[in-house]
């Protein structure tokens, strides 16, 4: 080879793609056929798709055929092995060798599947430089969640688990060649960009261009947390692996992240109430979702709400995951209540049964709580105590995003379709009133809870604010629900259990019958379900949750 390749690597939604434009930048030629820019990375991928096409080859030649991502070179059974990538270490010189052959000066490739070939790659180009990025694993985590793939939104583990196979590879990687290597934090890189041509040039033997890679780098494109992010310390509780993994690579880093992030080392949740009645109690069910637990503690913990308790429910989950997360979160000082399987309103009404707060606060497992939320619902709690439930707006993340501006509470229009997520503080005594959340109700269960509570007539007050992320996901409970033979048995029992109320919101021409029984006197209430049916039936199919006419039910975001 005529040049020194230059190969960039690390583990997926890392950086990997920003290395290659900076050097790109910098005159390395990363090849002619690149992976073409999408919405995923609007910047583009420099990455190589010859280099791709190889590895997609060798994964899957290589790979156990069993549940994972072969095509990452990571499955359930075990990940690529180096003994069965030395049959493709010719193909691989070769494509580094037509590389080198129709570039012009220095020359290299960017995938982050080389991180599972660093030995083949070491093998065919052993004078080659390494660029390595790494970023947190709990936004890698996140990230993974937002491009949408299925199997990552069905197996949310897999971003945890998939970032510590790669990055013990960079890290065993870059301590036996370090002279070779070159390894920046994402995170870390946004104070760091005036240096970095001098560092291409010190370790990698560029020249040092003067190139403005300022302009190349766009903080909006990889998502962070606050500066206080408690993903860190509670990803240590849950995944002790990856926070130890990370630490290693700081300590090898060029650009490092050292001193940005919380060790869990000693770590406890926050101080919450422990004496008197609390303000709020927040109760937080899980069931398969105790990857995204992390999340939603963290949330509340950086929220941190004055005189609150949080109190997780697990849900007898099934999911091993899950329970293992649950108990290293039970020891670390969390208030976890273990039961079995009852479904949501069940697990909800343990949690709040076993709750001391004047005001109750539901949270899913799978979103997040925003600041001031809760310091505002309870300032007007307490300022109007004619108030029952206090609600606001939300914003989604995931499979989708945008803002969701909830309309102020109509009765009519609830009646139609939930406006209301469980996501609201409302009065203990409400949830007294109503006899907790309907167990009969599998899905759906906050539309029924918010209809009997505004029927026994506690009022509702809208915050024009996001008061938490919504996390869209296919295979939710609120997608399990929607579906044809779900939601009839879900309207089936909102009816009859509410019918004299639904009745009432019939148009009157559907109940003109009704109507003159009564003026002579006569009541029939067979009559009456029939009429509430007829009309309420037709309604929810085309209009209600789930319906012909419901983007929310096409989104899953109702």
């Amino acid at each position: 080879m005529s040049a020194t390749p230059i190969l960039v690597s690390g583990m997926h939604r890392s950086g990997t793609s920003l290395a290659g434009s900076f050097l790109a930048a910098c005159g390395v030629d990363m090849g002619e056929r690149l992976i073409p820019a999408d919405e995923k990375n609007p910047r583009g991928y420099f990455e190589d798709a010859d280099i791709v096409a190889f590895h997609g080859r060798a994964f899957d030649a290589a790979c156990p055929r069993a549940t994972g991502h072969r095509d990452w070179g990571w499955t359930e059974d075990g990940e690529v092995d180096a003994a069965t990538l030395v049959p493709w270490a010719e193909e691989a010189a070769q494509l580094l060798r037509d590389r080198a052959d129709r570039a012009r000066g220095a020359f290299g490739f960017k995938d982050p599947r080389a991180t599972m070939a660093l030995e083949l790659w070491d093998r065919v180009a052993e004078d080659a430089r390494w660029v390595f990025t790494y970023r947190y694993p709990w936004e890698v985590a996140d990230s993974m969640q937002r491009i949408g793939a299925d199997v990552f939104a069905e197996n949310p583990s897999y971003g945890y688990r998939i970032w510590a196979a790669y990055n013990r590879r960079v890290v065993t990687f870059v301590e036996a060649h370090r002279e070779r290597c070159l390894l920046l934090s994402t995170n870390a890189l946004a104070g760091a960009l005036g240096g970095l041509p001098e560092l291409f040039a010190e370790r990698l033997g560029l020249d040092a261009p003067d190139v403005g890679l300022a302009e190349l780098f766009d903080s909006g494109l990889l998502t962070t947390g606050a500066e206080d992010d408690a993903r860190a310390a509670l990803t240590g509780v849950a995944y002790p692996e990856c926070t130890e993994l990370l630490a290693r690579l700081d300590d090898l880093a060029d650009v490092s992240s050292s001193g940005r992030w919380s060790a869990p080392t000693d770590w406890s949740p926050t101080e919450w109430s422990a004496m008197g009645e609390p303000d709020v109690s927040i109760v937080v069910p899980t069931y398969r979702d105790g990857v995204f637990l992390i999340e939603a503690l963290a949330s509340v913990e950086q929220a941190r709400p004055a005189n609150t308790e949080l109190v997780v429910v697990n849900d007898g989950s099934p999911d091993p995951e899950t329970r293992r997360i649950v108990g290293a979160l039970a020891g670390r000082g969390y208030s976890v209540i273990e039961r079995e399987n009852g479904g949501l309103s069940a697990a909800r009404n343990t949690g709040i049964e076993a709750s001391r707060g004047r005001y109750v606060l539901p949270l899913d497992a799978d979103n997040r709580l925003r600041r001031g939320f809760v310091e505002a619902a309870v300032a007007r709690l307490d300022a109007d105590p004619s108030i029952g439930v206090v609600y606001g707006d939300r914003e989604l993340f995931g499979a989708a995003r945008g803002r969701v501006d909830v309309p102020d509470f109509d009765f009519a229009r609830q009646l139609g379709g939930n406006q209301i997520d469980a996501c609201a503080v409302f009065r203990r005594e409400l949830w007294d009133d109503l006899g907790g959340y309907d167990t009969a109700m599998f899905g759906l269960e906050d539309w029924e809870f918010w209809i009997h509570a505004a029927d026994r007539g506690w009022s509702f007050s809208h915050l024009r604010e996001v008061a938490f992320d919504y996390r869209v996901r296919p295979g939710s409970l609120l997608a399990v629900c929607l579906e044809p033979s779900k939601r009839r048995l879900l309207f089936a029992h909102l009816l009859e259990k509410h019918v004299e109320l639904l009745h009432r919101h019939v148009p009157s021409p559907i109940r003109a019958a009704s109507f003159l029984l009564g003026l002579v006197g006569l009541r029939s209430r067979r009559l009456r379900r029939w009429e509430a049916r007829s009309f309420w039936r037709p309604f929810w199919w085309l209009m209600g949750p789930g319906g012909v006419f419901d983007a929310r039910g096409r989104t899953d975001h109702g």
